[in-house]
């Protein structure tokens, strides 16, 4: 199933159970009542992480820098939050990690 965004008909597809190798590397890493999601688009990744304290996504892109509209987008539309609310933050590695504001104060 594919998530429509509004932004410019641009959408982000549910590749998660394609994907279990992700899946299975990303819930071995977190608490047991985590759930991984994964979305792609093009050459975008999205790994969502939700659990009672978790909501999380990292970003990454095999080919060029992420888009200000997929990072406003992800956070619309997959952590379902507003954007004063997150946390974006840049790893060594390029990748993009978003954090509720809320999680981010309670560890």
């Amino acid at each position: 199933m594919a998530v429509k965004s509004g932004f410019l008909n641009k959408t982000f597809r549910n590749t998660t159970k394609e994907r279990p190798d992700i899946v299975k590397v990303v819930a071995s890493s977190e608490p047991k009542d985590i759930v991984v999601t994964v979305y792609e688009r093009k050459n975008t990744l999205v790994i969502h992480s939700k659990n009672d304290s978790t909501n999380h996504a990292s970003i990454s892109k095999s080919k060029g820098d992420v888009e200000n509209w997929e990072l406003a987008y992800i956070v619309e539309h997959i952590l379902k939050v507003v954007q004063d609310d997150v946390f974006m933050y840049t790893r060594g590695t390029g990748v993009i990690h978003i954090r509720t504001k809320e999680e981010v104060l309670m560890n």
